[in-house]
């Protein structure tokens, strides 16, 4: 776990999207990351924004589709509600990483 930047002063409704899609994504790392033995989140503030990086060390390539389960579509869309955006998918090195960039702000509307 890496904080970084200027994570002072954020809406509660931004911090606790941050949390929600930091816990989602290392509980999608636990079930479906096949091999992995690390997950490395970091969380960095700046003057516009909060980024969220969630990376897990698995095998490379994407798992199986579930079957069961919204986690990345209710992800997407808890980072879009608030102006965001979220990206997920396989690492180029190995792994799987979620990007998630929330503006400071956290626009409903």
């Amino acid at each position: 776990m890496e904080l970084s930047g200027d994570l002072d002063d954020l809406r509660p409704l931004v911090e606790a999207a941050i949390y929600r899609l930091a816990q989602e994504s290392i509980t999608n790392a636990v079930r479906h990351a096949r091999h992995a033995t690390r997950i490395d989140v970091r969380v960095a503030g700046d003057g516009d924004c909060v980024r969220l990086t969630v990376r897990d060390d698995g095998a490379a390539g994407s798992t199986a589709p579930s079957s069961s389960g919204y986690g990345l579509v209710g992800m997407t869309e808890r980072a879009t509600l608030l102006g965001g955006t979220l990206e997920a998918g396989p690492d180029s090195a190995s792994g799987w990483t979620v990007n998630a960039v929330l503006p400071r702000a956290g626009s409903v509307p």
